[in-house]
């Protein structure tokens, strides 16, 4: 029979009396709680109220040896009669990979892919510089000099005034062979050509910078709710979004 400060209301935890959790209380029939448990594929049970010991701190505690039987309807209710409670796994469905049940509480894992840009560093290409020597033609003006002999021959004429040495000089070389040497000079041009450094080129690296952009294909994982049957919302739950999160 109930003891405690509480009375019996749907919500409650129903555990047995070595505090194993057996479901939620979730309604009454014919005088009997009746327990679900389980969140995909629940199963319900029924739990004598004789069986009740305690009520207090939101949960019903069972009496040692209480059996409850699961609640079928139809052909499998006389088979229903004489099952016991029994925690070994029943077969089903196979569940969504990765999913654990915690207390009743389902998790199932969603995963995601994340894109993440990696910068290496590779080769392009190389610069190679070398010098080539070219020859072109360039005019040089220069202004040269040389000598050349005037002759000019003048006239004596008959009479001329002339000084007694002069005229006697030229009379006593007159009828004799001579030979003078006069030297002419001119001026040649000699092309030196010499290396000069007339321009100098630096070569340097300079980083340009620029945005990359590509679109990348990434999957997720939604979770989606299907009803089947006669569904109803958990107590107190509200209204959520059974379709798709």
């Amino acid at each position: 029979m109930a003891d405690g400060t509480e009375e019996l209301r749907t919500g409650l935890e129903v555990r047995g009396a070595d505090g194993g959790r057996l479901g939620t209380l979730v309604g009454f029939e014919a005088g009997a709680l009746v327990v679900e448990r389980g969140f995909f594929w629940p199963r319900r049970f029924i739990v004598s109220r004789s069986d009740v010991g305690t009520v207090g701190d939101g949960e019903v505690r069972l009496l040692e040896g209480s059996a409850p039987r699961e609640l079928l309807s139809g052909a499998q209710d006389a088979q229903a009669r004489t099952s016991v409670w029994t925690d070994e796994p029943v077969e089903r469905e196979a569940p969504v990979p990765g999913m654990r049940v915690e207390e009743g509480d389902v998790r199932v894992p969603l995963a995601r892919e994340e894109a993440l840009a990696r910068v290496r560093t590779r080769g392009v290409g190389a610069v190679r510089v070398r010098k080539v020597v070219r020859t072109e033609l360039k005019q040089i003006t220069v202004e040269v000099r040389r000598e050349e002999l005037v002759v000019e021959r003048l006239p004596v004429h008959a009479g001329a005034s002339e000084s007694s040495a002069a005229s006697a000089a030229a009379t006593s070389s007159a009828f004799q062979e001579m030979e003078q040497l006069i030297p002419l000079w001119r001026e040649d041009v000699e092309v030196v050509k010499r290396p000069v450094v007339y321009e100098e080129v630096h070569l340097k690296k300079a980083v340009e910078r620029r945005t990359w952009t590509e679109e990348v294909p990434l999957r997720h994982e939604v979770a989606r709710v299907e009803e089947e049957g006669e569904t109803r919302p958990a107590p107190d739950a509200g209204s959520p979004d059974t379709a798709s999160h």
